[in-house]
């Protein structure tokens, strides 16, 4: 078991999209040091198994089935999540979100739509819920997710990549706003993780490994351990002085400019 970590201990955390994926993996780190961790994701099955294997961890877990489109549920999760706090929310890690692929020219904006209610709006709006609680109680650290399309471009990804680069200046701007009452907002942004084998875009011959991996300085896709580190600095009052950055955590990939 990994040891208890002074950082995290007696504190409560929301971890949004915490059923699976990276937002599981951080969600059982938080839970491992000694956070009471509560998850929201959108299908009771994964809300029972992640919050089972939290509990297994130190005894302190709750979950929440939501969508992160409704305003509702997320009120819901936040409030829960404080209510396993007496009151504090420590730590909001916003790992909700979606992704869809198509040609702008091939479709109508239903798909630009649900994107930025997904990725943008709804993130936003578990933002704003959760820093209500942390100015009441002296101030909190909120984690974004963030995309390498933030900052680059490819094909067929207009809808996700807008989202994504929306919220990394949506969480400069709350950064700046919200610094002077303690709560720090900032965004890890995720390389190529494989978190599923094979990735799903590999399977649909949407992306080449091949080349993927020759573009990936690091020689390697990245691993949910990889993210984990990065995040709970983020989490923690190390990166207390840390004011709407983006921290980007890719292998190298977006540094890379010969290939």
């Amino acid at each position: 078991m990994i040891a208890a970590d002074n950082r995290f201990v007696g504190t409560t955390a929301l971890v949004t999209g915490g059923g699976r994926g990276l937002g599981k993996a951080i969600a059982l780190a938080l839970a491992a040091r000694g956070c009471t961790v509560t998850i929201f994701a959108r299908t009771a099955e994964q809300v029972a198994a992640t919050t089972a294997e939290i509990r297994a961890l130190r005894g302190a877990g709750d979950g929440v089935v939501g969508d992160i489109t409704r305003s509702e549920d997320v009120e819901a999760a936040v409030a829960r999540a404080a209510a396993a706090g007496e009151g504090r929310l420590d730590i909001l890690i916003n790992a909700a979100g979606g992704f869809v692929t198509g040609k702008a020219l091939d479709g109508d904006l239903s798909a630009m739509r649900l994107m930025l209610e997904t990725n943008l709006v709804g993130a936003y709006g578990a933002c704003v819920a959760a820093a209500r609680h942390m100015k009441q109680t002296g101030g909190g650290r909120i984690v974004n997710f963030g995309s390498l399309l933030s900052f680059t471009a490819f094909p067929e990804r207009a809808a996700y990549g807008a989202s994504k680069a929306g919220l990394v200046q949506m969480t400069r701007v709350l950064g700046v706003e919200w610094a002077a009452d303690g709560v720090a907002v900032n965004c890890i942004v995720p390389g190529m993780i494989q978190i599923e084998t094979p990735h799903p875009l590999i399977a649909q011959g949407q992306l080449n490994e091949e080349r993927l991996l020759a573009r990936i300085p690091a020689g390697r896709r990245g691993r949910p351990e990889d993210i984990v580190g990065p995040v709970l600095f983020l989490a923690s009052k190390d990166a207390a002085y840390m004011v709407g950055q983006s921290l980007v955590i890719d292998g190298g990939w977006l540094s890379y400019g010969y290939i």
